[in-house]
């Protein structure tokens, strides 16, 4: 191939191809040449220094690969002494990144945005910990273009997600008109959600008109000291769980009370195999036939199924959505059932929250299903150790860092 053709193919800045070589494992060696004797920028201060050279080097950079074949650049660097701290520094060069060029590390962080870094190392012939320093860079230097300072929402929803086990999570801001998750940090208090509000400043935070939220204590009392136009909206796909988990807590109870008294019918409809049937939200068949057999043999999960099924039809007109769940609350209470009188009194508190559905009808939906996409993307690495690393890749994957958004 030609050397001019070689040299355009690169497209390299102020360089050019004066020589290949190949190995002996057919690896591509080009020996480049300075077009332009340009005055050498510092790499210690950024500045361009007019003093003279110190000493003259070649540096070897791998590149992207030419007919399949790796293909290194043997790059000429410059050493000059640097005129703010007086020492001896190499020369900054802007389409090199380490012993990578700028080229070579958009690859790496495009393939790593669909594999993993294992996967990613094996195709390119690197170690993963190459691959790790190259994507964690990469991702560095697009948050502060893309993430600094953060987008203001309009409308957001927060939530958390474990990363690691006993009890370490993440917080996710998402925001719902994009759909992409626009800040994160490590810890799920009130703490975390400031720092995100701070962030954003003072007239940023007074144009949040909606947040949902999962009606954690911290993440509202967070809201609340900063958002304090927008409307908090507690999720009704929450709500769903915490009833689910009344009914189950009440479905452990009777049926250990049922195995106590050798009562084997309902030892079998209250088994775990059938809670699920219990737990479903649609009323099918099984389930019908299941609480008609309920209704006669044990009347206290037979009252939680009810509560149960009365609360989700608050749901379907918005007009006496106030009044159904103010009658519900006094039903859970005087339900004497611990479980749904303890979901009475906090839905007491928090009914506010419950009715703004109605008023903005946005939902926790959208981070439910991004949590799902990074719990698959820690399983397919095994685990981070590195947490800082980890939230950019969660950016990468389910936020504005993603590939995709600039092709």
């Amino acid at each position: 191939m030609h050397l001019d053709t070689i040299t355009e193919l690169l497209d390299i800045q102020n360089h050019k191809a004066v020589e290949v070589i190949r190995d002996e494992y057919q690896n591509i060696y080009v020996i480049l040449e300075r077009i332009e004797d340009t005055p050498p920028v510092c790499s210690g201060c950024g500045k361009v220094h007019g003093t003279s050279v110190h000493s003259r080097d070649v540096v070897v950079v791998e590149d992207l690969r030419i007919s399949g074949k790796r293909v290194f650049l043997l790059v000429p660097k410059r050493k000059m002494r640097c005129i703010e701290d007086g020492r001896i520094r190499v020369e900054e060069i802007p389409w090199v990144n380490g012993r990578f060029t700028d080229q070579f590390a958009e690859q790496v962080y495009r393939l790593t945005s669909i594999t993993t870094n294992q996967e990613a190392g094996w195709f390119l012939g690197l170690d993963d910990e190459k691959v790790y320093r190259i994507d964690k860079s990469k991702l560095e230097e697009l948050a502060i273009e893309k993430l600094d300072p953060v987008p203001a929402p309009k409308q957001m929803s927060v939530d958390e997600v474990a990363w690691q086990k006993w009890h370490k999570y993440v917080t996710n801001v998402v925001d719902v008109e994009k759909r992409k998750i626009i800040w994160n940090h490590q810890g799920r208090d009130k703490s975390t959600l400031d720092m995100f509000f701070r962030s954003l400043g003072k007239e940023n935070c007074g144009k949040i008109k909606a947040v949902a939220s999962d009606g954690a204590k911290g993440y509202l009392s967070s809201i609340e000291d900063y958002a304090k136009n927008a409307l908090i909206v507690l999720d009704h796909f929450h709500i769903k769980k915490y009833l689910n988990d009344a009914v189950d807590m009440v479905r452990k109870e009777e049926l250990k009370k049922a195995r106590q008294q050798n009562n084997g019918e309902l030892s079998e409809i209250l088994h775990c195999n059938k809670g699920f049937i219990l737990m479903q939200n649609k009323v099918t068949n099984k389930k019908q036939n299941l609480l008609e057999r309920l209704a006669t043999l044990n009347e206290r999960v037979y009252q939680a199924m009810l509560l149960k099924e009365q609360f989700l039809s608050i749901y379907t007109d918005p007009q006496t959505a106030g009044k159904a769940l103010k009658e519900w609350i006094i039903t859970a209470i005087k339900s004497k059932i611990p479980a749904f009188v303890e979901l009475g009194y906090k839905f007491f508190r928090k009914r506010h929250y419950v009715l703004n559905y109605f008023r903005c009808k946005i939902t926790t939906a959208i981070s439910e299903g991004i949590n799902n996409k990074i719990k698959r993307l820690s399983r397919m690495a095994y685990g981070y150790r590195d947490v800082h690393y980890f939230l950019l890749k969660i950016h990468q994957h389910c936020g504005l860092l993603n590939p995709r958004l600039s092709t």
